[in-house]
């Protein structure tokens, strides 16, 4: 069993969901059987709305990269699994241009109020799913996403009335580190390796996760291969107070420790073997283990 650890040293758009995906495909030629992790992710309504219309025709509310990776390397892992965690962001309805809105859950603008945001528990006949609903947003039509819509989304869950930032922030510290550990638990038991994403920039994606093999930090043209022990070490030391350990990013703790490997990648290219090897990733199967 082996897990490897996707990271990216930018903000937006590091290419970790293609890189995972290539180098799933190649351990999957290797013979392996190769799991999928992202233990919490959200997407944008508008900007993403093929996958919002996507979610609306299954009935729920799923990553869009755990998605894409389920269906290119054909992994059989529920959905919910593989993503436990899911939040949606919609545009507020605006009387004018730039305008903000009176709500914490528009504090990074009126593009991208929190909405809604699934946290869902593996249990033994499936998930128990709770879904936090700004509904006040919603019934007011403050936001341009339907009662219907959020019905869709919705449906089968248990509702959480969360009209403020400071509910889903409690419910989030209180019940994030137990659901996260419990997939992950369950997403690694049948698989030969697991490749966890962690979310944008974030260095390491939860505080029960106490250790990994391989740490591949991805930026557009390049892969760093990371000593996984020093790096995560380096990530806890700036760990501060109540904040989870995924608000650290690789920017604020880049500096403590230097890459053991780097190797350049290219967009119309596939990922070989050699810089697979080069990247310290061990082509075999568990037959061979």
């Amino acid at each position: 069993m082996s897990r490897i650890l996707i990271v990216g040293a930018n903000s937006f758009d590091s290419g970790k969901t293609r890189f995972a995906i290539e180098l799933g495909k190649h351990l999957n030629e290797s013979g392996q059987s190769v799991g999928y992790f992202k233990p919490i992710s959200g997407h944008n309504y508008w900007y993403n709305y093929e996958h919002t219309k996507k979610c609306l025709e299954i009935g729920k509310l799923v990553s869009k990269d755990a998605s894409r990776i389920k269906e290119e390397l054909g992994i059989k892992s529920d959905l919910y699994l593989m993503n436990p965690i899911h939040a949606l962001f919609v545009p507020a309805r605006i009387e004018k241009p730039l305008e903000n809105i009176r709500s914490s859950l528009g504090l990074t603008g009126a593009s991208s109020v929190l909405v809604m945001q699934r946290f869902s528990r593996p249990v033994e006949n499936g998930f128990d799913t709770t879904m936090l609903i700004a509904d006040s947003l919603v019934e007011e039509e403050s936001v341009i996403i339907g009662l219907d819509e959020v019905g869709k989304l919705s449906h089968n869950t248990s509702i959480l009335d969360a009209d403020n930032i400071e509910i889903f922030q409690e419910f989030e510290q209180k019940h994030f580190e137990s659901i996260i550990s419990e997939a992950f638990a369950k997403s690694e038991k049948s698989v030969d390796t697991i490749i966890i994403e962690s979310f944008n920039n974030s260095a390491w994606p939860w505080e029960n996760l106490l250790e990994v093999d391989h740490v591949l930090v991805v930026t557009p043209g390049h892969v760093f291969r990371y000593d996984p022990e020093r790096y995560r070490k380096a990530t806890f030391l700036y760990h501060r107070g109540r904040l989870p350990i995924r608000e650290v990013t690789f920017s604020r703790m880049s500096d403590l420790l230097k890459p053991t490997h780097r190797v350049e990648i290219k967009p119309d290219t596939q990922l070989d073997f050699d810089k697979v090897t080069a990247i310290g990733i061990e082509c075999h199967t568990r037959k061979n283990d």
